[in-house]
């Protein structure tokens, strides 16, 4: 028999999508902030990779708690994907970004430069992270590399906990 509605906690599923979402969008606006550079070094790729390690899990098992229904969400694109890197790339589906992350080998926010706007610098270019992820990894003694679109993962993931919370209201049959 099985449970009429999922093991998963989803107001916590859904703030932890809301905090990886914004850790990666924040960053911009963070490394403004004078004397908080250690932080974003110290904390950020640690708390990034471990939310995207717990909500890539929850969401495969949704996934895979939908029986027929999970197909429709299975393909539905989120970024790029080497099967083989740094050979060709093929589209990013839903699953196999939740599959890169749960066996990912490093979990990398994906950093791009930003001119300073402070004059007295003599660089004027720093590195701030982005709204995408990289996934290395190894699968068959292949090197493996996904570059996940944060905002369009979340945006699939929250469809799915919308179906699977529906979907727990009723009875098996």
């Amino acid at each position: 028999m099985k449970p009429d509605k999922p093991i998963i906690d989803m107001s916590t599923l859904r703030r932890d999508l809301y905090l990886v979402m914004g850790l990666l969008l924040a960053d911009k606006e963070i490394t403004e902030v004078p004397n908080m550079t250690d932080w974003t070094q110290t904390f950020y790729e640690n708390e990034v990779g471990r939310l995207m390690l717990w909500v890539a899990t929850a969401m495969r098992g949704l996934l895979d708690g939908m029986g027929r229904h999970k197909e429709s969400f299975n393909k539905k694109r989120c970024g790029e994907y080497w099967p083989s890197f740094p050979g060709g790339k093929e589209p990013l589906t839903f699953r196999r970004a939740c599959n890169a992350v749960i066996h990912a080998e490093e979990i990398l926010p994906y950093k791009s430069p930003r001119k300073d706007p402070s004059p007295k610098r003599k660089t004027n270019v720093k590195q701030v992270y982005i709204d995408r992820i990289t996934v290395r990894s190894a699968n068959r003694g292949r090197y493996t590399r996904a570059h996940l679109d944060i905002i369009k993962f979340v945006q699939i993931a929250n469809a799915i906990i919308n179906f699977s919370q529906e979907e727990s209201t009723h009875a098996d049959l």
